[in-house]
């Protein structure tokens, strides 16, 4: 009796690992025989989306993760909140952030647009980058790309552009974008507001104040259109400027105190 007791103990401790087993192969088989399109769309494109970071530690876990990471939907889904505008220092980031804007990706095109534009000086690509960034509902590029018409004399486009963004709530938001990207860079390519022609502007301009950077609401009190657009405009060309000599006068300084300090060597002061 004594000897069957054993040996059914020890059968129920093999059905048991079988058992065991049979799931662990069930839920390895259950993840793995998942659509390809399921693994990309449910999976790895909203991980991209919310962390890059998260993104590449899901990749480096998984091998079937690791081959769907280069698909065009992913990368043109990710968050690009950790990587720099202009990845100087880092050959990867810069070749990362190349793909992900020949997928489509709008922020990467909206930023591309901003440094060909505003860096470069490279008026054409920078108003394309922009363009494709704006059709596929970046708002920031929309706002950028607004203004930029306004200060070219294409004002009917502009004008839809920053309606199209003020619909959004945006205008805060994509000031406060814009200005940190081009505090990153060196200006070369500025903008100049084009006279406002509503012969009413003081009287429709009610509140004298200067609205901040993420305050959405700041023309609200200006009473039409042409005002409005007009106020934007000058907000992003003072923008500009703020942000050339925030980097131009340290740099100034420092060439000049090098050019005194030469000086001083070549007639022995020093």
């Amino acid at each position: 009796m004594k000897g069957n007791k054993i040996s059914s103990f020890q059968g129920f401790l093999k059905l048991t690992k079988r058992v065991r087993k049979s799931k662990t192969n069930s839920l390895t088989t259950s993840i793995f025989s998942l659509p390809n399109e399921l693994l990309i769309t449910e999976v790895l494109a909203r991980v991209a989306a919310t962390s890059i970071c998260d993104f590449f530690n899901l990749i480096l876990s998984c091998k079937a993760f690791h081959q769907t990471a280069d698909d065009n939907y992913i990368l043109g889904h990710v968050s690009l909140d950790k990587v720099p505008v202009i990845p100087w220092r880092s050959p990867k980031q810069a070749f990362f952030l190349e793909k992900c804007k020949e997928t489509g990706h709008p922020e990467a095109l909206y930023r591309e647009g901003v440094v060909q534009y505003f860096s470069f000086a490279k008026v054409g690509e920078g108003l394309s980058c922009l363009n494709s960034a704006a059709k596929v509902g970046h708002v920031g590029a929309a706002y950028v790309l607004g203004v930029i018409l306004l200060c070219i004399d294409k004002g009917g486009d502009g004008r839809r552009l920053l309606n199209y963004v003020k619909s959004k709530k945006g205008i805060g938001e994509s000031r406060k974008k814009f200005k940190d990207v081009i505090n990153r860079l060196w200006l070369n390519n500025f903008l100049e507001p084009k006279p406002n022609a509503c012969p009413m502007q003081a009287q429709h301009r009610r509140k004298q104040r200067w609205p901040s950077d993420d305050d959405d609401d700041d023309d609200n009190d200006v009473s039409c259109e042409a005002c409005g657009c007009h106020l934007q405009e000058a907000i992003i060309v003072s923008m500009l400027l703020h942000s050339y000599f925030l980097l131009a006068v340290p740099v100034l300084e420092s060439s000049r105190e090098r050019l005194v300090l030469n000086f001083n060597i070549g007639s022995g002061n020093v």
